[in-house]
Formats: structure tokens, sequence, C-alpha cells
């Protein structure tokens, strides 16, 4: 990876619907450079899609906070498999720590977080779980 890798993938993490044409010029490369270094980007991996960013807020997720999940010994890929398929789980972290997991969670309003954390609950193998609220976000 060189200099013109590294500057596509900067722009592309601004905008990622920023035109190769202007990323060329930008870079002071063609734009068919940009397509080509970016399709062999994706080929390997180093680019693995790309996406959009939403307001959580805006959608209707108002509310959303952080849960520790502890689990039995061994079953900490099987548990985290499980929290990925549900609906309101943003992100599944493991950690080292007092804690196993660290599971991001969003949701409409309160009731919904706390039928979520039921349901994480009801997981086997989860040990033990606390609920870290979010009270303001200042960067994310």
């Amino acid at each position: 990876m060189d200099e013109v890798d590294r500057g596509i993938i900067e722009r592309l993490r601004e905008d990622a619907r920023m035109t190769f044409v202007d990323i060329g010029k930008a870079l002071g490369v063609s734009d068919a450079t940009v397509y080509n270094r970016v399709k062999r980007l994706l080929e390997v991996g180093v680019i693995k899609k790309f996406t959009i960013e939403v307001d959580e807020t805006a959608v209707g997720k108002r509310v959303s906070g952080f849960i520790m999940v502890n689990v039995k010994p061994g079953a900490v890929k099987e548990v985290s498999k499980q929290l990925a398929e549900i609906e309101r789980v943003s992100e599944v972290h493991e950690i080292h720590g007092s804690e196993d997991l660290i599971v991001k969670v969003r949701a409409k309003n309160l009731g919904r977080l706390r039928s979520v954390i039921l349901r994480v609950r009801k997981i086997p193998d989860v040990v033990e779980t606390e609920l870290i609220p979010v009270f303001k976000t200042w960067k994310g």
C-alpha cells in the first residue's frame, strides 16, 4: 500500500460517495488509476464495504447504552454470535477485564432497551449483565 492507496482510503472515509474523478484530481492521478486501486483494495480486503452513517436519533433510536456481559468459560464465541443476531444490537466486542463482552445497543425508548437486556439474560451461558446507559455522545 502506498500514498495513493492511503489517499484514496482517506477520501472515501470522509465521503464514500466521492467520485473517482474527484479523488483522482485531489491526488494528482487519473480516475482510471483510482478505479483500479479501489478494485484491488476491495479484492485484497483492505476496503470491506461502502456504507452510510445514519443519525440514529433521526430514525427513532433515541436511547443507547452498553451491556457488559460475562459468560461461562469457553462460551464467548457462541454467545457473541447470538448477541449479533439481536436486532437492536449494533456492536459486539470481546474484551479483557472483569467482563468478557461489551455490547452496544440502540432502541426507541427505555422499554425497548429493557427488552434487549432481558433477551440477553436469557441466552444460555450468559452469567451476568450490567447496563451502562449513554447520556451524551461527544464523538461517534
